[in-house]
């Protein structure tokens, strides 16, 4: 095999994989399915990983591909001044570059079900929730969104079903203006009812 066929191969499975991650991300705006969290992880750093070879392969002669992926070589610069210089400019251009394959964080897990904390990027708001159900082995669906615009504790017990019913128990603390203070409080929201 020579260089350009490698190339071509490479750059083949590159777009094959970007395809895949815009079909999953479509899939999950649209009817809420997509791939298992970590699958469509491992295929986002696939795809930037494959860029990042791509462009220094296409620097010679540098062309309108050599100028695509470009967007994967200099994510990480972007990445490593922000993380050196810090301030306000680097930090909003980061978190528009690494948005796509910034991950969620898992919260929670019991049984089928999953909670994620969406990354809300640079100065996003606090805190909006995501709950998942398994299907399949390699998807999830959303059932729910949490937003309480607070951290949430979870405990060992916080998902259980009962009657039929799926319920998440939480406590979090809720500022009251008038009273000046932050009680604690139990709350429990459906997720699911079968």
């Amino acid at each position: 095999m020579t260089k350009t066929q490698i190339r071509n191969i490479i750059t083949k499975i590159h777009f094959y994989l970007l395809g895949f991650a815009l079909l999953n991300f479509t899939l999950k705006s649209t009817i809420e399915i997509s791939l298992n969290y970590r699958l469509a992880y491992i295929i986002n750093l696939l795809v930037y990983g494959s860029g990042i070879i791509l462009f220094f392969w296409y620097l010679k002669p540098f062309n309108k591909i050599g100028f695509y992926f470009s967007f994967y070589a200099f994510t990480p610069i972007l990445t490593l001044l922000f993380w050196l210089f810090g301030g306000i400019f680097f930090g909003i251009l980061t978190s528009i570059v690494l948005y796509p394959i910034q991950p969620n964080d898992i919260e929670y897990k019991k049984d089928n079900f999953v909670i994620y904390q969406e990354n809300q990027g640079f100065l996003g708001m606090c805190c909006p929730y995501k709950i998942t159900e398994k299907q399949f082995l390699i998807l999830e669906r959303k059932i729910k969104e949490i937003d309480l615009n607070n951290e949430i504790e979870f405990y060992d017990n916080s998902i259980y079903t009962k009657n039929g019913k799926t319920e998440l128990k939480i406590k979090f603390e809720g500022y009251q203006f008038l009273e000046r203070n932050l009680p604690e409080k139990d709350t429990i929201i459906l997720i699911k009812k079968e």
